[in-house]
C-alpha cells in the first residue's frame, strides 16, 4: 500500500500509511546523510533489517538512538516479570551496544513516547516506531524537508530529548572508570614518594616548615622513569576518550600540554633525571680509581671522596631544584583534572546502572 501525502505547507506533508512505513522517505536519505536521529518507543525484538541500515550509515554518517525498553517497569512484582525484564533489557543493550557500531551512540529515555526519524536533510515526526512491525499498524505522522527546517528541529527538540535520556557505553565506560582510576593513584604515589625525598620539614618548636633539602637528597630513578611511563599511558587513555561517543567533553578537562610539559621535566638529560641516575657511592669510588687522591692514607682519601661525591649530589639537587617545583605544579593540576574525569564517569557508570534496574 503506498503512503498518502496531505501537503501542508512547502516542505511539509502529512504522511499515513499502513504496511507500509510512514518515514520511508527518510530511510532512502540515510545513504548520503551525514546525521541520523532517532527516537522511538521499541525497535523490532526479532526483525534487524532498519536497525541495519542504521548501523550501515553509521559509515559515513553520526547516528543517535534513544529507545525505551518496552519490558522494563520502574518495580517488578514477582520473579517472572523480573527475568522477562531482564532478558528484555539484556536483548536491548546487546544490539544497541555503541561498541560493536563504530559511529552509533545510544540513550534509553523510559519516560519517553516520542517517534522521531531524521536526516540532516529530511525528519519525520508522528506516530510510527522505529521498528519493522510498525509498517502493519495504521501510522500517521509529519514530514519536514529541507536542512534549514530539519536543523532548526535539532537545534531545538534533540536537546531536549537528549538531555532527559541515559546514555548507554557498553562495557567502556566502567573500563574507563578503572583506568583513569588506577592512573590517578599510581600518580599520587609516584609524586609522594617524589616528595618525601626532596623536602623535609624544619622548625621550633615544631617542625611545621616544609623545606626543598638539597642537603640530603634522595630521588629514585625507577619512580622518575615511572612516572614518566604514567604520563604516557595516561596521555593514550585521553585519546581513547576522544573516540568514546559521548566521552569526547571529557578529554578536555586534561590539556596534552600540560602532559607534554611534565614529561619533558622528567625526560632524560634532564637536572631531574641527572639528580634521579646520580649514584653517590659509584661517583665516590670512580673518584679514588681515577687517582684523583694523591695520599698515603687511603682512609684519609675515601673521606674526601666521600664529601665530594655528597658536595656534586647537592650541586645536582640545587640544579634540579626549579624543575621539580615546577614538576610538583605540573601533578597537582593532573591529580585535579584526573580527579573531575574520574568523579564525572563515575556520576555516568551510576547513571549507566539505572538502564538494568532488576
Amino acid at each position: 500500500m503506498t503512503i498518502n501525502r496531505v501537503p501542508i505547507h512547502p516542505g511539509i506533508e502529512i504522511v499515513s500509511s499502513k504496511d507500509d512505513l510512514c518515514y520511508q522517505d527518510v530511510l532512502d536519505d540515510f545513504p548520503s546523510a551525514e546525521y541520523i536521529f532517532v527516537v522511538t518507543y521499541n525497535i523490532s525484538e526479532i526483525n534487524k533489517t532498519l536497525l541495519q541500515r542504521l548501523k550501515d550509515a553509521s559509515d559515513h554518517a553520526e547516528v543517535k538512538v534513544i529507545t525505551n525498553i518496552p519490558k522494563r517497569f520502574d518495580r517488578y512484582y514477582g520473579l517472572k516479570p523480573r527475568n522477562c525484564a531482564r532478558d528484555s533489557i539484556r536483548n536491548y543493550t546487546d544490539r544497541l551496544n555503541p561498541e560493536e557500531t563504530e559511529g552509533m551512540s545510544t540513550s534509553f529515555h523510559f519516560e519517553n513516547h516520542s517517534k522521531i526519524v531524521l536526516t540532516n536533510n529530511i525528519a519525520y515526526i508522528g506516530s510510527a516506531n522505529f521498528s519493522d512491525e510498525s509498517a502493519r499498524s495504521r501510522e500517521t505522522g509529519t514530514l519536514f524537508r529541507g536542512p534549514l527546517m530539519v536543523q532548526n528541529i535539532i537545534d531545538n527538540l534533540v536537546p531536549l530529548i537528549e538531555g532527559e535520556a541515559i546514555q548507554y557505553f557498553g562495557n567502556s565506560l566502567n573500563q574507563r572508570l578503572l583506568a583513569f582510576t588506577l592512573l590517578l593513584s599510581e600518580v599520587a604515589v609516584a609524586s609522594e614518594k617524589i616528595k618525601d625525598g626532596m623536602y623535609t620539614f624544619v622548625g621550633y618548636p615544631r617542625e611545621d616548615i616544609e623545606v626543598y633539602n638539597s642537603l640530603d637528597p634522595y630521588l629514585s630513578d625507577q619512580v622518575i622513569s615511572g612516572l614518566f611511563d604514567l604520563l604516557v599511558e595516561l596521555e593514550e587513555e585521553i585519546e581513547v576518550l576522544k573516540d568514546v561517543k559521548g566521552l569526547e567533553y571529557l578529554s578536555e578537562y586534561l590539556d596534552s600540554d600540560i602532559l607534554e610539559y611534565a614529561r619533558r621535566l622528567i625526560d632524560d638529560r634532564t637536572p631531574i633525571r641527572d639528580l634521579s641516575t646520580f649514584d653517590y657511592q659509584n661517583y665516590a669510588s670512580d673518584l679514588i680509581n681515577d687517582e684523583l687522591f694523591y695520599v698515603d692514607d687511603l682512609g684519609e682519601a675515601g673521606n674526601e671522596a666521600t664529601q665530594l661525591s655528597s658536595e656534586k649530589h647537592t650541586e645536582l639537587a640545587e640544579l634540579a631544584k626549579e624543575s621539580i617545583e615546577e614538576l610538583f605544579k605540573l601533578l597537582n593540576q593532573i591529580q585535579s583534572s584526573m580527579q573531575s574525569i574520574v568523579h564525572e564517569l563515575s556520576r555516568l557508570h551510576r547513571q549507566q546502572l539505572t538502564i538494568d534496574n532488576t
